[in-house]
């Protein structure tokens, strides 16, 4: 009965994150996932249903006239290179250390960001360096190849923009489905996708789809600084988890 709440409760998260908040909260479904199955089980279950999610949200044409070009143009060639050097290393590296490294930077991230916003008030979009999108998109790809957590790394670089809703969603999604897809094959010849993960990924899909359908109503009705302040909390929450193991 636990296995199934925490599976369920995952795959609704999955969707969520991918509709209502870019990936945010969506990081905190791998935990879950390896609870509930273990690290390399998990892995291979969750991509499918992420490439589910992402082709959902892209045919909504809310998201998919909302992506934000020059970002991508930054974020993903970076993203795919940290794949290509992640893929080699999946099978061999324990990714509780690394984790734990994405949790620390996550955090110094999301104490700097409210610092700004509740202290400093500044509330102008921060555009950050190319040089630091190519860095934060390798460590994406690299978290992203091993364990789906890429989504904090990109976060990082989109949110001091202070993008609308729609646009920081569309980007997010457009940047994972891209990433997503290209680790098909190598998961596949690695044993991550196999028939039976692949049965359980499809009694999670109604899951998936409840928390995308509450992702994009809650994207329409909360206000920008609401939204911010959420991705914010978010990112925190992830942090924590990532480093409680």
């Amino acid at each position: 009965m636990t296995q199934w709440v925490l599976l369920h409760l995952g795959a609704a998260i999955i969707g969520l994150g991918k509709t209502g908040f870019g990936g945010g909260i969506g990081i905190l479904a791998t935990p879950l996932f390896a609870l509930a199955l273990g690290g390399r089980t998990s892995v291979g279950v969750m991509l499918p249903l992420l490439l589910v999610c992402d082709v959902f949200v892209l045919s909504l044409g809310y998201y998919r006239r909302s992506i934000d070009k020059n970002n991508v143009a930054v974020l993903l060639p970076s993203m795919l290179v940290g794949i290509a050097l992640g893929l080699p290393v999946l099978g061999i590296m324990p990714d509780e250390a690394f984790k734990k490294a994405i949790g620390v930077l996550a955090l110094i991230f999301a104490v700097g960001q409210a610092y700004k916003d509740f202290y400093l008030k500044v509330d102008k979009p921060v555009k950050p360096s190319k040089w630091l999108g190519v860095l934060l998109g390798i460590g994406a790809g690299f978290a992203s190849a091993i364990a789906h957590i890429g989504g904090t790394l990109t976060t990082m670089y989109l949110l001091p923009q202070k993008l609308p809703n729609a646009v920081f969603v569309g980007t997010s999604t457009l940047l994972y489905f891209v990433s997503n897809a290209s680790k098909v094959l190598p998961y596949w010849k690695m044993g991550l996708i196999t028939e039976q993960g692949l049965r359980l990924g499809v009694s999670l899909l109604p899951s998936v789809a409840a928390g995308a359908l509450l992702g994009v109503w809650l994207n329409k009705v909360l206000p920008p600084q609401a939204f911010s302040k959420l991705i914010l909390l978010f990112v925190a929450l992830t942090a924590v988890r990532l480093l409680m193991g």
